[in-house]
Order: structure tokens, then sequence, then C-alpha cells
């Protein structure tokens, strides 16, 4: 099983990055220590996604940062991608890891405890659990977890679950104690003025400084 050495995973929307292009935000966030990427861009057809995943992979690789993409095996094997994040009623995660192999890294989108046990039996590395607080990215899935229940999902599992939805640098203190492995986030790097300060902001708070 691959090891998840990173505690905060920034979960790409191109559509909040206007000041800049969309590889230019990426690489100031890498730039500043961001430790992992999940390309979200899940409305582009698949050449404009090929093309994008490329441009982004050149940027992690040369960090040595793992670039996992959301359902696409396809291209994380084509492009030789570090992993692939499912959504919870995307591809099940026992077949995308008979397709991936044991070496690639496999994340797994939950919104239930039954969700996040059901991710570790079938094989995930990581899951995301959300949405903990209410943030208008994740209002589709429902009302917030809440920290309760992000307890509840931690201790069912022994792989690192991922806190998502609401999650700010102030809140993160309290996510951890739930026990929470880490944060993904979204806006609250993407929709930031500072990109670079709002990622070195996350990781001075997930590192208790």
């Amino acid at each position: 099983m691959p090891s998840v050495n990173f505690r905060l995973l920034l979960v790409t929307d191109r559509t909040l990055v206007s000041d800049r292009s969309f590889p230019e935000a990426i690489q100031q966030s890498l730039q500043a220590g961001l430790p992992a990427v999940q390309l979200r861009e899940r409305d582009l057809p698949t050449r404009d996604l090929l093309g994008v995943a490329q441009e982004i992979h050149r940027l992690t690789s040369s960090k040595s940062v793992p670039l996992l993409i959301n359902d696409r095996v396809d291209l994380a094997l084509a492009l030789q991608l570090e992993g692939v994040h499912l959504r919870a009623s995307s591809l099940s995660v026992s077949a995308a890891r008979r397709l991936l192999g044991p070496h690639r890294l496999l994340g797994v989108s939950t919104h239930s405890v039954e969700e996040v046990r059901r991710a570790q039996v079938d094989g995930a590395d990581y899951v995301v659990v959300g949405p903990v607080f209410d943030t208008p990215s994740k209002r589709a899935f429902g009302a917030p977890l809440g920290l309760s229940r992000l307890a509840d999902a931690c201790g069912a599992v022994s792989i690192p679950v991922f806190a998502i939805g609401g999650i700010t640098a102030d809140r993160i203190a309290e996510v951890r104690e739930a026990g929470a492995w880490g944060v993904a986030m979204i806006g609250g790097i993407l929709g930031r003025r500072d990109i670079g300060a709002a990622t070195g902001e996350m990781l001075a708070a997930l590192s208790g400084e």
C-alpha cells in the first residue's frame, strides 16, 4: 500500500482562479510547499482534461508532489500519474485497485461512516470525509456532518482520513483533534488572492505552529 505522507490535499477548481492562469495558481501553491494535488476538473472533455493533466503533472513532478486525478483510471495509467481519487458514486474501489495495481495511491470521497469502512475494506489508501462544515461547494452532498460524525468516521478505520468542507486554518486544530489525519481544501486556497500565503497558512496550522 502506498504511503500517504501528506496532510494537506489541494482539490482543484479552475473556475475559482480568475486573476491568473490555472497552472500559475497551482505553481504558486507548490512553491509554498503544497504536498499533494487532486485534479478535479470534471466538466472538461477528455482531450482537454488530458492536456491540463499533462501540464499540471509537469509542475507537480518537478516538486516530487503526487498528482491524483478524479475518477479517470485510464488517464492516470496513460500519463503515469501517482494516483486516482474516486467519487462515492464512481467506479468501485476494488475495481479501480485491480486496474491501478498496488503502487498507485487510491483515495475515495465519503459521506458516512459506512462508506468510510467500505472504502478501507475494498482497498483505498485514504478517504476524504465531508462536508464537515457548511460550504457552498459541498451543499449538494447534504447537511454538514459536524465534528462528532467526523470523529466516528476516523475511529472506524485505520487508513488516513482527510476532512473537507468549510475548513479554515482556525478549524484545522479541531478536525485534527477529532482524529483527522489531514485536510482537503478547495476555496480555502484557490479562492484566496495570495494562494502561496494561504497554502503556507494551512501548512503551519497542520504542523501546530
